[in-house]
């Protein structure tokens, strides 16, 4: 049930900090002069904590001294941690090592505790934590994305803190939201992604009264209330953008359990969106975001696009959502928003039962952010935040665990960013059948992304020449074998990376 599943999502906080590195610089430049360089044991040794069979072997280097480089590509890379994570010496550890660009923060603006009495002014002072956190993270080029929910008990139509607010609440929302966007718009902090509210389309009898997701929805209404939420965006948004026109406004992450809910107990929850547009709520977002997590199977499946659920109809689960929401954008005439998939993750619901599968279900979830990001870029969604960093994670979805060291899908997921953080998708590219393959580009470098569709193995070859190197899901060299001109590489389940000049 709904409740249960997401309210363990708060339950599970741990923290702390590591030091470790993967070598991989891929430059814009001239392709004269690069050099293969094998690790020194010295380099090998400051790759700490790092699993076994997860070492890097190689680093790619140009006689230019210039480190990786964050996304100016347009797409959004990022993480969740829990309350005052992001404090101290952690990013510069381990969200800056990993290479994100975006950083979610929910749980930490609370109306009901900035203005706890509708006469009160806002209580600054109890946001100095989360100041602090800010700092840290424009330190590391990192954007916050600042989720804002937890309404006072004055504002909201129900005994919830997560809403509805009432109608008449929503000018008194307003000036709040102005003055929170003046304050953290400024160079200092340089906020420009506000999320209004978490999972707003669960009805808010599902979820426990003091809760930081859901609220707004309710199973009697036609539209699921979504048209209250909408009402509200309209009030709200231009506030917002009066304070800075630079603002983006996303809707708070969709929790969308299935496109064609069925039980009459909990009505039509996908509806809720419909009802945004339906209150004519399409030009006051600027961004959808929503939530979408895999399952873990214990076989070599890949459940994002196999998932067993009505997903699968629309395109799986990551882009089948955005599918699904696109559908009805179209029947109401709204166009030009981006997707942001503000929580992701494969999780493992019965591990907690038996924790001799988690290693294997490492081993998988290591695989999610390679296979499944860029397909999903493919189709248009261009925000990816991985629920959560700091471990366990609900139902160990999160990237470090709860030692806390990190898993293989820290790895995997660096390495995507090392390899295409800051390249531009080309699309999809044929290696032949049975095989999933998206071309990108950086600078004077074409990089594959290329994996077996299922669990089979094949072999492609690749002409030598403008050949450069290949890469498996952790950054570890793999050595073709040459076959006349061409260079043979095997394809399996786990992605690889083939670098080949433009």
């Amino acid at each position: 049930m709904v409740m249960i599943e997401i309210h363990n999502k708060e339950l599970k906080r741990p923290s702390s900090w590591f030091t470790g590195l993967i070598t991989l610089l891929i430059l814009a430049g001239s392709l004269t002069g690069i050099v293969l360089l094998q690790p020194e044991s010295t380099q090998a040794a400051a790759i700490q904590g790092k699993p076994a069979g997860i070492e890097s072997s190689l680093a790619i280097k140009t006689f230019l001294p210039v480190m990786y480089k964050q996304s100016d590509n347009g797409y959004a890379f990022g993480i969740e941690s829990l309350s005052s994570f992001y404090s101290g010496n952690f990013i510069s550890s381990y969200a800056s090592q990993l290479h994100v660009n975006y950083a979610r923060m929910n749980d930490r603006i609370s109306w009901i505790e900035l203005q706890p009495n509708e006469t009160d002014p806002i209580n600054w002072s109890s946001l100095a934590n989360f100041e602090s956190e800010l700092r840290t993270l424009r330190a590391a080029n990192i954007n916050p994305i600042i989720v804002v929910d937890d309404y006072p008990r004055w504002a909201t139509v129900y005994a919830t803190s997560c809403g509805p607010i009432w109608p008449e609440r929503y000018d008194d929302f307003a000036v709040f939201m102005q003055a929170l966007v003046m304050r953290y718009s400024t160079p200092e902090f340089n906020v420009h992604y506000w999320e209004l509210g978490n999972e707003p389309d669960v009805d808010h009898r599902l979820v426990p009264i003091d809760n930081f997701f859901g609220c707004w929805g309710l199973w009697s209404d036609p539209f699921y209330n979504g048209r209250t939420y909408g009402n509200m965006l309209k009030v709200v948004t231009p506030a917002i953008r009066a304070a800075d026109p630079t603002a983006q406004v996303l809707i708070g992450g969709l929790l969308l359990a299935s496109p064609n809910t069925v039980d009459d107990y909990t009505g039509q929850p996908e509806d809720f969106f419909r009802g945004i547009l339906e209150a004519g709520a399409g030009p006051y977002f600027d961004i959808v975001a929503y939530h979408s997590y895999v399952a873990h199977s214990g076989v070599s499946i890949d459940r994002d696009i196999t998932s067993g659920t009505a997903w699968d109809a629309w395109g799986g689960m990551l882009r089948g959502k955005a599918n699904f929401l696109r559908s009805i954008m179209a029947q109401y005439g709204v166009t030009n928003k981006q997707f942001f998939i503000t929580e992701t993750s494969q999780l493992c619901s019965w591990c907690q039962y038996d924790p001799a599968l988690l290693p294997g279900m490492y081993d998988f979830q290591a695989n999610l952010a390679p296979r499944s990001f860029p397909r999903a870029i493919a189709s248009g969604i261009t925000g990816f935040i991985w629920y959560t960093l700091e471990g366990p994670g609900w139902y160990y979805s999160s990237l470090l665990d709860e030692n806390p060291v990190p898993k293989p899908a820290y790895y995997s997921y660096q390495t995507m960013l090392e390899m295409i953080g800051s390249a531009t998708l080309i699309g999809p590219v044929s290696y032949g059948t049975g095989i999933e393959a998206y071309t990108f580009h950086r600078g004077a470098f074409r990089i594959d992304i290329v994996f077996a569709v299922e669990d089979t193995v094949h072999t492609i070859y690749i002409p030598q020449a403008g050949y450069l190197s290949a890469f498996d899901r952790f950054g570890n060299l793999i050595t073709p074998t040459a076959t006349g001109s061409d260079n043979a590489l095997t394809i399996q389940y786990e992605p690889i990376y083939i670098v080949r000049s433009r």
